[in-house]
């Protein structure tokens, strides 16, 4: 199948995705509680949403009698985080003891005592690439290649995974919550200006050229030039409109990231996006944001005590 071939197939595919999310939308709030109660996480719930309506989407294909909707994908949703739990519980102690007869390596296995540490305080994916490039020793294009992403996304994980790892001797009591350290510079910074001054140019001027951008809910972006032709043009659309933005560096239960306001007329913050960068050198490699989840950016204003600019995401996909 060509490459034009595969861009009409995905045009197809995107006008029954709009149909099924049209269709799961009266139980999409309840199916987000659900998964939040489930995973007691904010950002847990909200993976653990997307891995159910991906699944359920695919699904379908195979389903030959009729379903119930909500049943269905809480169904899913349940499935998902019992297999989930099974592979956590079964692959950890395969996982030590493999790395503890792996003398050769240069991984700390300090480390070992602390998986529980490290899983909580890394994303599952700078998780992954620390395991295979520290413990396993694959190069950074080796890395690349299985993981699916770039070598600058697997450069910019692996920093982020050390930094952690730098802390390690001091590793908090059982039950203790280390802050991040929140001081934006660098890449941030340029960020924040560009958010505060409605300036898209200034924010792609940070961005790397292979940057993936996860806008959640609604489609993933992959290159700068895309990028700048879509989420920035709409985004620079969509602020011109507004007063004044705010944004700030925030840690929101416990991942760091930052918060995008509109300082309305009536003087109070109303909350518009929130985003999560990782960066490597001076440009940032990955870009996720939550605009599009209702649920999470309701719980989210609430936890930082602003209202919501409910009307530029909710129903949009």
């Amino acid at each position: 199948m060509t490459t034009d071939n595969l861009h009409s197939l995905g045009n197809e595919i995107r006008e029954i995705e709009h149909r099924f999310k049209q269709e799961i939308e009266p139980f999409r709030s309840e199916l987000w509680g659900y998964c939040y109660k489930l995973t007691s996480s904010p950002w847990d719930a909200e993976d653990l949403v997307q891995d159910t309506l991906l699944k359920s989407l695919g699904m379908l294909a195979k389903m030959h009698q009729p379903v119930h909707t909500k049943a269905y994908i809480f169904r899913i949703a349940t499935n998902l985080w019992i297999d989930k739990k099974r592979r956590d519980r079964n692959q950890e102690q395969p996982l030590i003891e493999e790395l503890h007869h792996d003398n050769g390596t240069a991984f700390n296995f300090q480390l070992i005592d602390n998986l529980d540490y490290l899983i909580d305080h890394l994303t599952p994916v700078q998780y992954v690439t620390l395991i295979l490039t520290e413990a396993f020793q694959f190069k950074a294009k080796e890395a690349a290649g299985i993981m699916g992403t770039s070598e600058n996304a697997i450069y910019a994980n692996l920093s982020r995974a050390r930094a952690v790892l730098k802390k390690i001797g001091d590793i908090p009591a059982s039950g203790e919550v280390r802050t991040a350290d929140l001081s934006p510079d660098g890449p941030l910074a340029v960020l924040l200006e560009g958010f505060r001054s409605k300036d898209p140019e200034c924010i792609a001027s940070i961005l790397s050229k292979d940057v993936i951008v996860d806008i959640t809910h609604a489609g993933v972006e992959m290159g700068l030039d895309e990028t700048k032709k879509n989420s920035l043009k709409d985004w620079k659309q969509i602020v011109d409109e507004q007063h004044e933005i705010v944004a700030e560096y925030r840690e929101l239960w416990g991942l760091p990231v930052v918060a995008e306001f509109e300082k309305k007329a009536d003087g109070k913050l109303y909350l518009s996006n929130i985003h999560y960068v990782e960066a490597y050198e001076d440009e940032i490699t990955y870009w996720k944001f939550y605009c599009f989840s209702w649920d999470l950016m309701k719980l989210a204003a609430d936890e930082l005590g602003v209202g919501l600019n409910a009307a530029y995401f909710y129903h949009i996909y």
